[in-house]
């Protein structure tokens, strides 16, 4: 079952430059690109075989130009492979890669 903090929910959608990044080396980020159903939700993050560590972001509405769209960002991951999931759901999942030095952009 998921859940939302408050104030993620309050959250409204983010504004132009409004994430960080902190990549190079062995460092990337990813962007999950989700549908609208997600927004508000928590997106949870481990690397393949670890345990869930409770390591999340929400996922928040955001604008770019006239388009709207619905991501959750992880601004800094060691190299590696990775599972995501809806935060306690465990009927949505995906793997996804990340490369030291790039942003890892998937659709969900």
């Amino acid at each position: 079952m998921s859940h939302q903090h408050e104030s993620e929910a309050a959250l409204g959608p983010s504004g132009q430059a409004s994430v960080m990044t902190d990549i190079g080396g062995d460092r990337g980020a990813a962007v999950l690109y989700v549908p609208e159903d997600l927004a508000g939700l928590e997106i949870e993050i481990r690397p393949v075989g670890s345990p869930w560590d409770g390591t999340h972001t929400a996922v928040r509405e955001r604008h770019l130009g006239a388009s709207v769209i619905w991501a959750a960002f992880f601004g800094s991951l060691a190299e590696g492979r990775y599972e995501v999931r809806v935060k306690g759901d465990r009927e949505r999942d995906l793997e996804l890669s990340v490369e030291g030095g790039h942003v890892t952009e998937v659709t969900w």
